[in-house]
């Protein structure tokens, strides 16, 4: 694969955060902006990229809008109970089979050609893996990478192996881009270009986390995912020579959370993006030739 990879695309996770991420897809879309030899998703990235390869312009939004907002989705209670505080098999149901928010699996647009990868954290070992997707495994590796770990317990099966939410073991996939040979790699943040990806209320739990039975595990997952994202973060501020990484991130904090956003600050986000993915397209386009996914 590396022989044809000359520039890639990622877009990080951050559950309904990734309204902004589709906001900027959409504008691509609307440009006929779709230049990149590989794309990389990781948790709701993946989902938004999914779309934009299919070329369905403002799905991943109404997804977004239409059904991680229902009370269906989100449970914050069941996270006492030992419960599934997220559905993801009724959301991948909606996806998979129901109306107007049933992904438009155009086979034309999403084959192994596509070179789409939906980022995936092995259950035991937190390693990376980084999925083939296209319109046959889509569902199974989308909700895979979209796991969210304590939220969604059970994980997912993937060739006989346990995998959940991807942002885990590599939340921004820039060393595994350029590993495949990209040299010019765009990446879609959900938070502002600045930020070291450290969760305020985590690390001031750090201390307690240490002492409670149930909570090392989730500190093992927090203390992995931060130190990659750490590791991103410096790739992306001082990249090889041969590198040029151009990154879309929101210029404010967005208005939108992880989970239990309002349909306000859902639709406030998206147009940030897509704001956002218009003027990038016009400032960056003439680095990349325009060629066909």
């Amino acid at each position: 694969m590396t022989n044809n990879i000359r520039s890639a695309i990622i877009a990080e996770g951050g559950g309904q955060k990734g309204i902004f991420t589709a906001g900027v897809l959409d504008a691509f879309l609307e440009k006929k902006f779709t230049p990149f030899d590989l794309k990389v998703g990781v948790s709701a990235g993946a989902q938004n990229l999914a779309a934009y390869c299919a070329r369905a312009s403002q799905y991943a939004q109404t997804a977004i809008e239409s059904l991680t907002t229902e009370q269906q989705f989100f449970r914050p209670a069941r996270f006492f109970t030992g419960g599934n505080v997220i559905d993801l098999d009724w959301y991948f149901q909606q996806v998979e089979h129901s109306g107007k928010v049933r992904f438009p699996t155009e086979p034309n647009h999403l084959t192994p050609e596509s070179n789409f990868y939906a980022v995936a954290s092995h259950l035991d070992s937190l390693e990376p893996h980084y999925l083939h997707t296209w319109h046959d495994n889509m569902f199974t590796h989308l909700k895979a990478s979209s796991a969210i770990p304590f939220l969604y317990r059970p994980g997912v099966k993937v060739a006989g192996h346990g995998m959940m939410d991807g942002g885990v073991a590599d939340p921004l996939p820039v060393r595994w881009a350029h590993s495949q040979g990209a040299k010019t790699i765009w990446v879609i943040r959900t938070i502002e270009a600045h930020d070291d990806g450290k969760m305020p209320v985590l690390e001031r739990l750090k201390p307690i986390m240490r002492r409670v039975n149930q909570s090392p595990r989730m500190f093992e997952m927090y203390h992995h995912y931060q130190s990659r994202y750490a590791d991103a973060v410096n790739f992306m501020n001082s990249p090889p020579e041969d590198v040029n990484v151009i990154q879309i991130a929101p210029n404010r904090p967005l208005g939108s959370m992880i989970l239990g956003s309002s349909p306000e600050t859902l639709k406030s986000d998206y147009k940030l993006g897509f704001e956002l993915g218009l003027k990038a397209v016009d400032k960056w386009r003439d680095m990349l030739e325009v060629s066909v996914m």
